[in-house]
Protein backbone atom coordinates (compact mmCIF):
# COMPACT_ATOMS: atom_id res chain seq x y z
CA UNK A 1 0.00 0.00 0.00
CA UNK A 2 1.48 3.62 -0.96
CA UNK A 3 0.09 7.39 -0.62
CA UNK A 4 -0.45 10.14 -2.93
CA UNK A 5 0.44 13.74 -2.18
CA UNK A 6 -0.74 16.91 -4.07
CA UNK A 7 1.05 20.31 -3.37
CA UNK A 8 -1.56 23.00 -4.35
CA UNK A 9 0.94 25.88 -4.45
CA UNK A 10 -2.17 28.91 -3.81
CA UNK A 11 -2.84 31.07 -1.06
CA UNK A 12 -4.90 34.28 -0.99
CA UNK A 13 -2.32 35.75 1.56
CA UNK A 14 1.02 35.22 3.25
CA UNK A 15 0.47 33.70 6.89
CA UNK A 16 3.63 35.05 8.76
CA UNK A 17 4.65 32.27 10.23
CA UNK A 18 4.34 29.77 7.22
CA UNK A 19 7.59 28.64 4.51
CA UNK A 20 5.74 26.06 2.68
CA UNK A 21 5.76 26.87 -0.79
CA UNK A 22 3.19 28.70 -2.09
CA UNK A 23 2.44 31.94 -4.34
CA UNK A 24 -0.47 34.10 -4.59
CA UNK A 25 -0.71 34.49 -8.45
CA UNK A 26 -3.62 32.81 -10.34
CA UNK A 27 -2.53 30.75 -13.08
CA UNK A 28 -4.46 28.05 -11.94
CA UNK A 29 -5.35 26.18 -15.18
CA UNK A 30 -1.99 26.02 -15.85
CA UNK A 31 -0.41 24.57 -13.08
CA UNK A 32 -3.08 22.40 -12.70
CA UNK A 33 -2.55 20.88 -16.26
CA UNK A 34 1.30 20.94 -15.48
CA UNK A 35 0.51 18.33 -12.41
CA UNK A 36 -1.98 16.08 -14.46
CA UNK A 37 1.15 15.69 -16.82
CA UNK A 38 3.44 14.53 -13.91
CA UNK A 39 1.27 12.72 -13.34
CA UNK A 40 1.34 10.66 -16.12
CA UNK A 41 5.46 11.15 -15.97
CA UNK A 42 5.19 9.34 -13.09
CA UNK A 43 2.78 6.34 -13.44
CA UNK A 44 4.88 3.68 -12.73
CA UNK A 45 6.50 4.96 -10.01
CA UNK A 46 4.92 2.52 -7.39
CA UNK A 47 5.02 -0.32 -9.53
CA UNK A 48 1.18 -0.49 -9.76
CA UNK A 49 0.83 -0.91 -5.83
CA UNK A 50 -2.40 0.19 -4.34
CA UNK A 51 -3.29 3.59 -3.37
CA UNK A 52 -4.52 3.62 0.34
CA UNK A 53 -4.34 7.38 1.01
CA UNK A 54 -4.63 11.14 -1.38
CA UNK A 55 -4.01 13.74 0.62
CA UNK A 56 -4.41 17.22 -1.43
CA UNK A 57 -2.64 19.88 0.64
CA UNK A 58 -0.74 22.97 -0.13
CA UNK A 59 -0.82 26.19 -0.09
CA UNK A 60 -4.81 26.19 0.05
CA UNK A 61 -6.45 23.18 -2.08
CA UNK A 62 -10.02 25.47 -1.32
CA UNK A 63 -9.18 27.97 -3.37
CA UNK A 64 -9.47 26.56 -6.37
CA UNK A 65 -12.04 25.57 -8.81
CA UNK A 66 -13.68 21.78 -7.52
CA UNK A 67 -13.45 21.20 -11.21
CA UNK A 68 -9.65 21.40 -11.33
CA UNK A 69 -10.01 19.13 -8.59
CA UNK A 70 -12.26 16.58 -10.44
CA UNK A 71 -9.60 16.50 -13.15
CA UNK A 72 -6.60 15.78 -10.56
CA UNK A 73 -8.64 12.87 -9.48
CA UNK A 74 -9.65 11.41 -12.99
CA UNK A 75 -6.03 11.59 -13.98
CA UNK A 76 -5.47 10.18 -10.42
CA UNK A 77 -7.86 6.70 -11.64
CA UNK A 78 -6.63 6.34 -14.59
CA UNK A 79 -2.78 5.53 -13.95
CA UNK A 80 -2.94 3.99 -10.18
CA UNK A 81 -4.47 1.76 -8.57
CA UNK A 82 -6.68 3.42 -6.46
CA UNK A 83 -8.50 1.45 -3.01
CA UNK A 84 -12.42 1.25 -3.26
CA UNK A 85 -12.43 3.16 0.51
CA UNK A 86 -9.30 5.28 -0.56
CA UNK A 87 -8.84 8.18 2.81
CA UNK A 88 -8.90 11.27 0.57
CA UNK A 89 -8.21 14.25 2.03
CA UNK A 90 -8.46 18.17 1.52
CA UNK A 91 -7.48 20.75 3.09
CA UNK A 92 -9.58 23.84 3.48
CA UNK A 93 -9.77 27.25 4.88
CA UNK A 94 -12.42 28.49 6.93
CA UNK A 95 -13.40 31.50 4.78
CA UNK A 96 -13.53 29.06 1.73
CA UNK A 97 -16.43 26.85 3.21
CA UNK A 98 -19.60 27.16 2.00
CA UNK A 99 -22.54 24.17 1.47
CA UNK A 100 -22.61 24.13 -2.17
CA UNK A 101 -18.39 23.03 -1.96
CA UNK A 102 -19.21 20.51 0.54
CA UNK A 103 -21.35 19.04 -1.63
CA UNK A 104 -19.43 18.56 -4.33
CA UNK A 105 -15.99 17.84 -2.84
CA UNK A 106 -17.75 15.15 -1.08
CA UNK A 107 -19.36 13.94 -4.70
CA UNK A 108 -15.85 13.95 -5.58
CA UNK A 109 -14.89 10.96 -3.45
CA UNK A 110 -13.19 13.50 -0.78
CA UNK A 111 -14.20 11.74 2.64
CA UNK A 112 -11.93 13.89 4.50
CA UNK A 113 -11.22 17.38 5.43
CA UNK A 114 -8.37 19.02 6.87
CA UNK A 115 -9.17 22.55 8.36
CA UNK A 116 -6.48 25.38 9.18
CA UNK A 117 -8.38 26.99 12.08
CA UNK A 118 -4.81 27.34 13.86
CA UNK A 119 -6.69 29.14 17.05
CA UNK A 120 -10.39 30.96 17.54
CA UNK A 121 -8.73 33.78 19.16
CA UNK A 122 -9.32 36.61 16.63
CA UNK A 123 -6.06 39.04 18.25
CA UNK A 124 -3.77 36.07 17.32
CA UNK A 125 -5.57 35.39 14.03
CA UNK A 126 -5.18 38.38 13.02
CA UNK A 127 -1.05 38.78 13.95
CA UNK A 128 -0.63 35.46 12.40
CA UNK A 129 -2.46 37.22 8.95
CA UNK A 130 -4.54 34.54 8.84
CA UNK A 131 -7.76 35.08 6.30
CA UNK A 132 -10.60 34.56 8.81
CA UNK A 133 -11.48 35.14 12.55
CA UNK A 134 -12.83 32.71 15.17
CA UNK A 135 -16.77 33.27 14.38
CA UNK A 136 -16.06 32.39 10.62
CA UNK A 137 -14.31 29.43 12.32
CA UNK A 138 -16.86 28.09 14.24
CA UNK A 139 -19.83 28.48 11.58
CA UNK A 140 -17.82 26.78 8.86
CA UNK A 141 -17.50 24.13 11.32
CA UNK A 142 -20.63 23.61 11.41
CA UNK A 143 -21.28 23.55 8.29
CA UNK A 144 -18.58 20.74 7.60
CA UNK A 145 -20.42 18.48 10.70
CA UNK A 146 -23.91 18.09 8.46
CA UNK A 147 -21.57 17.20 5.24
CA UNK A 148 -18.47 14.86 7.04
CA UNK A 149 -17.88 12.41 9.50
CA UNK A 150 -14.39 12.38 9.62
CA UNK A 151 -12.65 15.83 9.64
CA UNK A 152 -9.85 17.67 11.25
CA UNK A 153 -8.46 20.71 13.03
CA UNK A 154 -5.10 22.33 13.10
CA UNK A 155 -4.14 24.08 15.90
CA UNK A 156 -1.41 26.22 16.78
CA UNK A 157 0.28 26.70 20.05
CA UNK A 158 3.14 29.06 21.41
CA UNK A 159 2.01 31.79 19.24
CA UNK A 160 3.06 35.39 19.69
CA UNK A 161 0.25 36.67 22.17
CA UNK A 162 -0.55 32.90 22.86
CA UNK A 163 -1.19 32.71 26.94
CA UNK A 164 -2.79 29.55 28.90
CA UNK A 165 -5.73 31.69 28.83
CA UNK A 166 -6.13 31.38 24.71
CA UNK A 167 -4.91 27.97 24.98
CA UNK A 168 -7.88 26.91 27.26
CA UNK A 169 -10.60 28.98 25.31
CA UNK A 170 -9.34 26.78 22.61
CA UNK A 171 -9.71 23.80 24.33
CA UNK A 172 -13.02 24.51 25.60
CA UNK A 173 -14.35 25.13 21.78
CA UNK A 174 -12.81 21.98 20.78
CA UNK A 175 -14.52 20.31 23.64
CA UNK A 176 -17.99 21.80 22.92
CA UNK A 177 -17.55 21.00 18.76
CA UNK A 178 -15.55 17.48 19.40
CA UNK A 179 -13.98 16.83 16.44
CA UNK A 180 -13.37 13.47 15.24
CA UNK A 181 -9.56 14.30 15.09
CA UNK A 182 -7.24 17.17 15.90
CA UNK A 183 -3.54 17.92 14.91
CA UNK A 184 -2.11 20.57 17.54
CA UNK A 185 1.40 21.58 16.62
CA UNK A 186 4.10 23.89 18.40
CA UNK A 187 5.03 27.18 16.34
CA UNK A 188 8.52 26.76 15.18
CA UNK A 189 9.80 30.05 13.74
CA UNK A 190 11.22 28.97 9.77
CA UNK A 191 13.62 31.51 7.92
CA UNK A 192 12.42 33.39 5.12
CA UNK A 193 9.02 33.68 6.71
CA UNK A 194 7.66 37.68 8.28
CA UNK A 195 7.67 36.17 11.81
CA UNK A 196 11.43 35.15 11.81
CA UNK A 197 12.41 38.88 10.37
CA UNK A 198 10.34 40.57 13.22
CA UNK A 199 11.77 38.40 15.72
CA UNK A 200 15.50 39.31 14.10
CA UNK A 201 14.81 42.52 14.97
CA UNK A 202 13.72 41.86 17.87
CA UNK A 203 10.06 43.27 17.30
CA UNK A 204 8.25 40.06 17.87
CA UNK A 205 8.29 38.55 21.49
CA UNK A 206 7.03 35.11 21.97
CA UNK A 207 5.86 32.61 25.30
CA UNK A 208 8.87 31.80 27.30
CA UNK A 209 10.01 28.38 27.32
CA UNK A 210 8.09 27.78 30.45
CA UNK A 211 5.57 28.97 29.05
CA UNK A 212 5.06 26.75 26.26
CA UNK A 213 5.48 23.64 27.95
CA UNK A 214 2.72 24.62 30.32
CA UNK A 215 0.27 24.76 27.11
CA UNK A 216 1.96 21.36 25.83
CA UNK A 217 0.70 19.75 29.46
CA UNK A 218 -2.74 21.19 29.63
CA UNK A 219 -3.04 20.51 25.83
CA UNK A 220 -2.26 16.43 26.63
CA UNK A 221 -4.08 16.17 29.77
CA UNK A 222 -7.33 18.09 28.28
CA UNK A 223 -7.46 15.84 25.16
CA UNK A 224 -6.94 12.73 26.84
CA UNK A 225 -9.43 13.69 29.23
CA UNK A 226 -12.10 14.16 26.31
CA UNK A 227 -11.25 11.22 25.34
CA UNK A 228 -8.93 11.44 22.15
CA UNK A 229 -6.34 9.06 21.82
CA UNK A 230 -2.78 10.54 21.39
CA UNK A 231 -1.50 8.21 18.46
CA UNK A 232 1.51 10.65 17.63
CA UNK A 233 2.97 12.98 19.20
CA UNK A 234 1.17 16.35 17.92
CA UNK A 235 -1.99 14.48 16.44
CA UNK A 236 -5.17 13.88 18.93
CA UNK A 237 -7.90 11.42 17.44
CA UNK A 238 -11.53 9.31 18.35
CA UNK A 239 -11.47 5.92 17.98
CA UNK A 240 -11.28 4.99 14.43
CA UNK A 241 -10.41 8.32 12.82
CA UNK A 242 -6.98 7.95 13.52
CA UNK A 243 -5.17 9.43 9.69
CA UNK A 244 -4.18 6.43 7.53
CA UNK A 245 -2.09 8.82 5.48
CA UNK A 246 0.25 11.02 7.86
CA UNK A 247 0.16 7.39 9.83
CA UNK A 248 2.15 5.83 6.53
CA UNK A 249 4.24 8.51 6.77
CA UNK A 250 4.99 7.79 10.10
CA UNK A 251 5.47 4.07 9.17
CA UNK A 252 7.69 4.47 6.30
CA UNK A 253 5.22 3.68 3.39
CA UNK A 254 5.91 4.76 0.31
CA UNK A 255 4.53 8.05 -0.97
CA UNK A 256 4.38 10.22 -4.12
CA UNK A 257 4.39 13.84 -4.16
CA UNK A 258 3.10 15.92 -7.39
CA UNK A 259 3.19 19.38 -7.74
CA UNK A 260 5.92 22.20 -7.52
CA UNK A 261 7.93 21.22 -4.05
CA UNK A 262 6.42 17.95 -3.58
CA UNK A 263 7.85 15.08 -1.72
CA UNK A 264 8.56 11.31 -2.77
CA UNK A 265 9.69 8.29 -0.95
CA UNK A 266 10.10 4.67 -2.68
CA UNK A 267 12.39 3.28 0.31
CA UNK A 268 15.57 3.77 -0.95
CA UNK A 269 15.17 7.36 -2.60
CA UNK A 270 14.08 11.12 -1.21
CA UNK A 271 13.15 12.99 -4.14
CA UNK A 272 11.89 16.85 -4.13
CA UNK A 273 10.19 19.03 -6.94
CA UNK A 274 11.41 22.37 -7.72
CA UNK A 275 9.72 25.26 -5.44
CA UNK A 276 9.16 27.17 -8.26
CA UNK A 277 5.96 27.17 -10.00
CA UNK A 278 7.41 28.66 -13.31
CA UNK A 279 10.39 26.36 -13.12
CA UNK A 280 8.31 23.59 -12.60
CA UNK A 281 5.40 24.00 -15.71
CA UNK A 282 8.43 24.46 -18.11
CA UNK A 283 10.52 21.48 -17.43
CA UNK A 284 7.31 19.02 -17.24
CA UNK A 285 6.37 21.22 -20.84
CA UNK A 286 9.66 19.29 -21.73
CA UNK A 287 8.39 16.10 -20.46
CA UNK A 288 11.07 15.89 -17.98
CA UNK A 289 10.55 15.65 -14.07
CA UNK A 290 11.41 19.06 -12.25
CA UNK A 291 12.84 16.78 -9.09
CA UNK A 292 16.42 16.20 -7.67
CA UNK A 293 16.73 13.01 -5.25
CA UNK A 294 18.89 11.97 -2.89
CA UNK A 295 20.12 8.05 -2.40
CA UNK A 296 19.48 7.14 1.50
CA UNK A 297 22.48 5.21 2.90
CA UNK A 298 21.19 2.59 5.79
CA UNK A 299 22.25 4.82 8.54
CA UNK A 300 19.82 7.41 7.19
CA UNK A 301 17.29 4.80 6.73
CA UNK A 302 17.46 3.51 10.14
CA UNK A 303 17.17 7.16 11.58
CA UNK A 304 14.12 7.66 9.89
CA UNK A 305 12.75 4.49 10.78
CA UNK A 306 13.95 5.52 14.56
CA UNK A 307 12.37 8.87 14.69
CA UNK A 308 8.95 8.42 12.91
CA UNK A 309 8.36 5.36 15.04
CA UNK A 310 9.20 6.90 18.55
CA UNK A 311 6.89 9.61 17.65
CA UNK A 312 3.84 7.93 17.73
CA UNK A 313 1.69 5.65 19.95
CA UNK A 314 2.77 2.39 18.71
CA UNK A 315 6.77 2.87 19.33
CA UNK A 316 9.94 1.71 18.33
CA UNK A 317 10.09 -1.92 18.10
CA UNK A 318 13.39 -3.74 18.80
CA UNK A 319 12.87 -7.05 16.87
CA UNK A 320 11.99 -5.33 14.03
CA UNK A 321 14.80 -3.04 13.72
CA UNK A 322 17.09 -6.65 14.47
CA UNK A 323 15.30 -8.08 11.66
CA UNK A 324 14.95 -5.37 9.55
CA UNK A 325 18.45 -3.82 9.73
CA UNK A 326 20.36 -6.49 11.36
CA UNK A 327 21.27 -4.05 14.05
CA UNK A 328 20.97 -4.52 17.94
CA UNK A 329 20.13 -1.12 18.89
CA UNK A 330 19.64 -2.04 22.49
CA UNK A 331 23.32 -2.84 22.42
CA UNK A 332 24.28 0.04 20.43
CA UNK A 333 22.26 2.32 22.53
CA UNK A 334 22.07 0.57 26.24
CA UNK A 335 23.43 3.18 28.27
CA UNK A 336 20.93 6.24 26.23
CA UNK A 337 17.84 4.16 26.72
CA UNK A 338 18.95 3.01 30.39
CA UNK A 339 19.07 6.21 31.76
CA UNK A 340 15.95 7.86 29.93
CA UNK A 341 13.63 4.72 31.39
CA UNK A 342 15.39 5.64 34.64
CA UNK A 343 14.32 9.11 34.28
CA UNK A 344 11.11 7.77 33.41
CA UNK A 345 10.95 9.39 29.83
CA UNK A 346 10.76 6.05 28.10
CA UNK A 347 8.85 2.69 28.56
CA UNK A 348 10.14 -0.38 27.15
CA UNK A 349 7.47 -3.19 26.88
CA UNK A 350 7.12 -6.32 24.78
CA UNK A 351 10.79 -4.93 23.04
CA UNK A 352 9.01 -1.85 22.33
CA UNK A 353 9.91 1.88 23.32
CA UNK A 354 7.46 4.05 23.49
CA UNK A 355 7.50 7.61 24.83
CA UNK A 356 5.58 8.37 27.97
CA UNK A 357 4.24 11.59 29.36
CA UNK A 358 7.43 13.34 30.09
CA UNK A 359 9.72 11.55 27.30
CA UNK A 360 7.24 13.76 24.21
CA UNK A 361 8.03 16.77 25.90
CA UNK A 362 11.88 15.98 25.04
CA UNK A 363 11.07 13.63 22.06
CA UNK A 364 13.96 15.70 19.76
CA UNK A 365 16.64 14.79 22.24
CA UNK A 366 15.76 11.17 22.92
CA UNK A 367 15.42 10.57 18.92
CA UNK A 368 18.65 12.32 18.41
CA UNK A 369 20.42 10.63 21.37
CA UNK A 370 19.23 6.71 20.24
CA UNK A 371 20.06 7.48 16.22
CA UNK A 372 22.92 5.80 15.05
Amino acid sequence: MAGIYIHIPFCKQACYYCNFHFSTTKNYKILIKSIQDEIYLKKKFLNKEKIESIYFGGGTPSLIKSEYIKQIIKTLKAHFKIKNNCEITFEANPDDINNQKLKIWKKLGINRLSIGIQTFDNAILKSMNRSHNSLLAKKALKKIKTQFNNYSIDLIYGAPKSTIKTLKKDLKIIKDINPPHVSIYNMTIEKNTVFYNLKKLGKLKFPNISSVLKQYQIIHKSMIELKYINYEISNFSKNNFISIHNSNYWKSKKYIGFGPSAHSYDLKYRYWNVSNNQKYINEINKKKLPEKKEKLSKNNIINEHIMTRLRTIWGLNLKEIKEKFQIDLYSIKKNELNLFKKEKHIEIKNNTIILNKKGKIISDYITEKIML
